[in-house]
């Protein structure tokens, strides 16, 4: 018989077991009716019952822990407490169809006898010796609901309790997790942290109860409330360094749990935090302990924290770190203790222990455990590499190679995860330096397991340790990133009310311009272009004339000389005109090359430089020349150029650009220096004005601040250009942003330095998804203009672009938009310049100014976005850790023992490498480059390196490459391996002297679009018509839209081969002679099954043997057709004529039949560019309804021609007539035709270009 007045045991449990099952059955119905949307039931009442939920389940802590401990009157709060929850429930809980649904009937009224019955019992001494372990999943789950349960003063205390409670919760999870490893391993060495973590444990209790019944509330009591949460964070956190302690020093060694290890590696990775915010708080209690003794505890703490405030995971062993860490948990207790003992001792009777040889020792046992840095880790830029990262994900995802394959799942997730991070914190990127302490360790913390993931990934896909990786490293990672998005999305739920560290209130997202349109604008220096265009026309200075233009970066002297350069009198004055770009790296051989090629479109590799410098002399010799040399840097540099022109009495011009006044008057021959000035302010305010708005005028409210903006920029044409930019590609009529601009902008005209400045406000104002096109052109020499169609393509193959595969728009149109906010943005120029192709094309380039250059550089450096290897530098291993490698050479100048040409050492780190490219000339280069390390290579351009032929087998394993540029001497088809690279999107391949066959390997390449390769035909001529048929039918229709110098003859399958291509755009060829002559009249090539082909440029290089087919056959889509060398016979000319869409037509070298052209009406209806060069026609006769959009006629050689047809002169569309080596009856004509027009329409509306002048009447 039990003693009376002791309760029995059993039935306690039993009444405390059933208590707690009818919670959990009131708790799931309760959630069921939510997740079921019980609308008619609901019906605005899902708030409520969240709010009940919340209740139950502070009841159930309460009820099966709780007691008198908590305060005498308990037992009355609980019964109040007891009473408001049965009214609760009887307003919500009232329909009986829904109580019986999800078994709840009856559950409420059970549930409150039976709390009733067990409070009434009072066991104070039975509830105050339980420490449970469901006490701690309560109380953790109730820390969570805290938050919730009341209401806060305002909104700074709030953000401010939530973080301190915030850590709370990590310290109490960590607590929860390790109770229960705890009691599965009772020893004497951990019997005594049983009492601390009952006292924890009624602690909270005390602190929850006295929120949850309202004995004090944090709306009207702060101070006590903030005080309360204050002392729980001191007494649990040294409790976690107990656990932390025995975990890793004791128990680990005494238990083989795999829970406990798996306990062990959560709590270490925790620690720093733990010990961080643990010792920042003693040290703001040793202020009041200012004994000389206790200094070494301050320099204690202070060394410690700087420890753990920087932290080098990466670079310490994790093992090692696992033990420094331990141990600055056995110092961090030490100090708690010696603080405690100061507190209550004097001065006299309080001695420390020598902890500055402590740290001394520590200093060095870091030192033998620290790793060299990889340094390709770090970046500036945590949101660029984070875009970078996730769009290489994503086209691994939609990617078929087999390595990926293998972890598809395992991508997906990651990207998945990151997209999720990424988004979270773009909202607060703009002020995420000054965020709280647990946001910015978040991201810190994401960008960590970013750089991790991308490693493991790569390694795996490389095969670099790839089975250590994909069993251990990858579910590690991904562990950690599921891990960072709890945290995360925990975090946003405390962010529901708007107001928390990741509210998209304080976002400061740049906003895109809702216009990519661009329209040029100069302003400014109008008298010095006008001065340099006399100078360079004066007749009456004959000698060679060197003009220099110079001043400081940023002035416009490039924009000035360029505007010159293309002015149309000067433009016809110079025979030959010629543009390069010097800098400071100054390689003569290259300059002297470019300025060759453009003079006579010669390709000039092999050369010494004499003999580039001689064969220049001769190109220039009975030709008046115009020269820009562009940023010359030094005076030998500029002497040593000149002295390659020759100097004869005929007008020639030198125009030459430099930062530095003394190149420029040393250099400077008959024409005085221009030293170009800073703008007025009159000047800057135009510029600026035309830049935002164009055509309209500044609103009066934006006059103000607009104008203390140009004045900042100090008169520098660039700084007005690039804040013009910043505006228009925001809300430029937004008076906030401008008042932001103005407060940041604060530059010196005379300090390279502050402009960089500038530059940096335009770049911080850019999407992220241009940054990396914008520091794409770093890549490139200074000056480089770069050919529009091969930007794009690079970008895209670079994986700079973001596309969604569902969009209506193509990759080509979003990258072209991309390129257009780029124009329009300022921070990048368009150009036209001559191509070196026969038809005297005009190509579409871009380039960026030298600073928009330098700061690209700067900036591309810090964020590893490339590397760049010039002529003369060291190259080492580690270059190819970064992910993109660019390698400048020259003849002489790499070595055989370059890594590049070791395999081993190129394996050491080239698993990120991404894009490769080796320029310069190294065409007998006979050392091996192998390619096989460069497994996620998506862009190799090696045009540089003679590749033999196992090398160009070897290619086949860059599953990823999308960019292909090489050289090869031994090209006779596109290897079998190839077959392997179905990302490949460009390939450009010079062949020498051998032809490549192209099918059938070239249409099993799924996503092949644009291919040139110098010398190509679709089959061998030898081939009989079986092997020919067999070869087009292996192969799918392709994707290709640009082929470029392709041989294409009148063979059998010819036509076959072409209906492969579907989607080609552009077509240049070549029409050569088949092995067999034709056996019909009607032979050439059936070009009208290629019904999207928009260009088609063909040369005729069959012998006159061969007759002239009598149908050809072209697409109704054409929009420009070259020919060179046909004979333009009625067949042919009629086929012209019925291309509708026809807009550029250029015929050269070639015959007309009988030297006769007649154009009757409604001829050329589409037709607005017509050039003629080395075209035999005698007689010209224009119907006045033919060419009615005509805009541009050139003749150039067509010596027979005697006159231009006068109904040109009714052309209202005619904007210029170009005529070079014509005869004078031809120009007398051309000035006839402009002065009827003059007479007629009463405006001089038409240009004509003479051989030498711009006629002007």
């Amino acid at each position: 018989m039990e003693k009376e007045g002791k309760p029995s045991e059993v039935p306690l449990e039993e009444k405390r077991r059933r208590i707690r099952n009818l919670i959990d059955d009131l708790l799931n119905g309760l959630k069921k009716i939510q997740n079921e949307e019980e609308e008619e039931f609901l019906d605005s009442k899902w708030y409520d019952i969240e709010k009940l939920r919340m209740e139950v389940r502070f009841l159930r802590t309460f009820v099966l822990f709780g007691n008198s401990s908590l305060g005498k009157d308990f037992y009355e709060r609980m019964s109040n407490k007891i009473n408001k929850f049965s009214v609760m429930t009887q307003s919500l809980l009232n329909d009986e169809v829904i109580l019986e649904k999800y078994n709840m009937d009856g559950v409420v009224p059970l549930l409150l006898e039976e709390m009733q019955s067990y409070l009434s019992l009072k066991n104070d001494n039975y509830v105050a010796m339980t420490t449970e372990e469901k006490m701690f999943e309560y109380l953790w789950i109730d820390l969570h609901d805290l938050p919730n349960s009341t209401s806060y003063s305002d909104d700074d205390f709030y953000e401010r309790m939530s973080k301190q409670i915030n850590i709370l919760r990590q310290v109490f999870r960590r607590l929860t997790d390790f109770y229960p490893i705890l009691l599965a391993n009772k020893t004497t060495t951990t019997q005594y942290l049983f009492p601390r973590f009952q006292f924890i444990a009624r602690k909270f209790l005390q602190f929850y109860f006295d929120i949850w019944t309202g004995k004090y509330k944090p709306s009207y009591e702060a101070d006590e409330y903030s005080s309360k949460v204050s002392s729980l964070l001191i007494k649990i956190i040294p409790l976690e360094l107990e656990v932390l302690y025995i975990s890793t020093s004791k128990l680990i060694k005494e238990s083989t749990s795999t829970q406990l290890k798996r306990f062990v590696k959560q709590i270490l990775k925790a620690s720093p935090k733990i010990l961080q915010n643990y010792l920042i708080h003693l040290q703001g209690r040793m202020v009041a302990v200012n004994y000389s003794q206790t200094q070494s505890i301050n320099v204690m703490i202070e060394f410690l924290l700087i420890f753990l405030t920087d932290i080098p995971k990466r670079f310490i062993h994790p093992e090692k770190l696992n033990d420094m860490l331990a141990h600055v948990a056995l110092l961090t207790r030490k100090i708690s203790t010696l603080m405690e003992e100061s507190s209550n001792m004097d001065e006299a009777n309080f001695s420390a222990p020598d902890l500055l040889q402590e740290i001394e020792r520590m200093k060095g046992d870091i030192k033998k455990i620290f790793l060299k840095a990889p340094d390709q880790f770090h970046v500036d830029d945590g949101f660029l590499f984070m875009n970078l990262l996730l769009r290489h994900l994503n086209d691994l995802l939609i990617s078929n190679v087999y390595s990926v394959m293998l972890i598809k799942k395992e991508i997906g997730m990651v990207k998945e995860s990151l997209e999720f991070l990424r988004s979270s914190f773009m909202k607060v990127r703009q002020t995420l330096d000054d965020s709280s302490g647990v946001v910015k360790d978040c991201w810190v913390r994401a960008l960590d397991v970013a750089y991790e993931a991308e490693h493991v990934i790569n390694s795996i896909l490389v095969r670099d340790k790839a089975l250590s990786h994909l069993i251990f490293s990858l579910p590690s990672v991904t562990d950690k990133i599921k891990l960072i998005v709890a945290e995360v999305t925990c975090l946003q739920l405390e962010d529901k009310n708007g107001d928390g560290p990741l509210d998209a209130k304080s976002s400061n997202e740049p906003i895109e311009s809702t216009s990519s349109s661009f329209v040029e604008v100069t302003v400014g220096h109008e008298e010095d272009e006008a001065k340099m265009i006399d100078q360079l026309l004066d007749k009456h200075e004959s000698e060679l004339d060197v003009i220099s233009i110079v001043g400081m970066p940023g002035l416009g002297k490039t924009t000035l000389a360029n505007k010159v350069y293309n002015n149309t009198l000067v433009a016809s004055h110079f025979k030959i005109r010629a543009w390069c770009t010097v800098s400071q790296k100054y390689n003569k051989s290259k300059v002297l090359r470019e300025i060759l090629q453009q003079v006579d479109n010669s390709e000039e590799n092999e050369s010494e430089d004499h003999d580039l410098a001689e064969k220049l002399r001769r190109a220039l010799y009975d030709k008046r020349y115009l020269i820009v040399l562009d940023d010359v840097w030094d005076i030998a540099t500029g002497e040593m150029l000149i002295a390659c022109f020759p100097k004869f009495k005929r007008g020639d011009r030198v125009i030459l650009t430099s930062r530095n006044s003394e190149v420029g008057l040393k250099l400077k021959c008959h024409s005085d220096l221009l030293c170009l000035q800073l703008l007025t302010f009159g000047k800057s305010w135009e510029l600026f004005e035309k830049m935002v708005f164009g055509k309209e005028s500044c609103p009066a409210e934006l006059l103000d601040v607009g104008h203390q903006i140009v004045k900042k920029c100090q008169g520098l044409p660039l700084a007005v250009v690039l804040i013009a930019g910043v505006i228009v590609r925001g809300k430029k009529e937004e008076k906030d942003l401008w008042l932001k601009i103005q407060h940041n902008l604060d530059i010196s005209a005379n300090n390279n330095l502050e402009i960089m400045k500038v530059m940096q406000l335009s770049y911080d104002h850019l999407p992220y998804h241009l940054k990396p096109l914008l520091l794409y052109f770093a890549r490139s020499r200074k000056g480089k203009r770069t050919p529009v169609s091969k930007l794009m393509q690079l970008w895209m193959a670079e994986g700079f672009l973001d596309h969604d595969i569902r969009s209506k728009n193509s990759l080509e149109e979003v990258t072209q938009s991309y390129l257009d906010a780029l124009i329009s943005s300022s921070l990048i120029m368009v150009d036209h310049i001559k191509g070196s192709h026969p038809f005297f094309v005009k190509i579409k380039v871009c380039y960026v100014h030298d600073v928009v250059h330098d700061f690209c550089s700067v900036k591309a450096k810090k964020e590893k976005f490339f590397t760049i290897i010039n002529p003369g530098n060291r190259f080492h291993v580690s270059d190819f850790l970064h992910h993109r490698l660019t390698i400048h050479i020259e003849e002489g100048q790499l070595h055989k023992k370059c890594v590049l040409f070791k395999s081993k050492k190129c394996s050491f780190g080239s698993k990120h490498l991404i894009s490769l490219k080796v320029s310069g000339s190294l065409l007998h280069f006979r050392y091996i480059c192998h390619t096989r390390h460069f497994g996620l290579v998506r862009v190799l351009q090696l045009g540089s390196i003679l590749l033999k032929d196992f090398l160009m087998e070897e290619i086949g394993s860059l599953f990823h490459l999308r960019f292909l540029r090489i050289h090869t001497l031994n090209g006779k088809a596109i290897p079998e391996s190839w077959l392997n690279l179905q990302n490949l999107e460009t390939l450009l391949i010079n062949t020498g002297d051998s032809t490549m066959v192209l099918l059938p390997r070239m249409l099993q390449l799924s996503k092949l679009k644009h291919v040139k390769i110098d010398m190509s035909c679709f089959f061998e001529e030898e081939e009989d018509a079986k092997k020919i048929q067999s070869r087009i039918l292996k192969g799918e229709n392709s994707k290709l839209t640009t082929l470029s110098q392709v041989n294409i003859s009148y063979s059998v399958g010819t036509n076959d081969a072409l209906e492969k291509f579907p989607n080609l755009q552009h077509l240049d060829c070549t029409i050569v002679e088949a092995q067999h002559p034709p056996t019909q009249d009607d032979w050439f090539p059936k070009l009208d099954v290629l019904n999207k082909l928009e260009s088609f440029i063909a040369i005729y290089c069959c012998p006159e043997l061969i007759p002239q087919p009598k149908k050809y056959h072209f697409p109704s889509s054409l929009k420009e057709l070259r020919l060179y060398r046909f004979t333009m016979t009625p067949a042919l000319l009629s086929a012209i004529v019925a291309l509708p869409q026809l807009e550029i037509l250029a015929i050269i070298d070639s015959d007309l039949v009988k030297d006769k052209w007649y154009a009757s009406e409604g001829m050329y209806q589409s037709l607005k560019t017509l050039s003629l060069r080395l075209v035999n026609l005698s007689e010209w006769e224009v119907n006045r309804g033919a060419f009615p959009k005509l805009e541009e006629l050139i003749l150039d050689n067509c010596y027979k021609l005697t006159e231009i047809p006068c109904a040109f002169a009714d052309r209202e569309t005619l904007k210029s007539i170009h005529l070079m080596n014509m005869n004078r009856e031809v120009e007398d004509s051309a000035i006839e035709i402009k002065k009827q027009i003059i007479e007629f329409a009463g405006e001089d509306r038409l240009q004509v270009h003479l051989s030498d002048v711009l006629y002007e009447l």
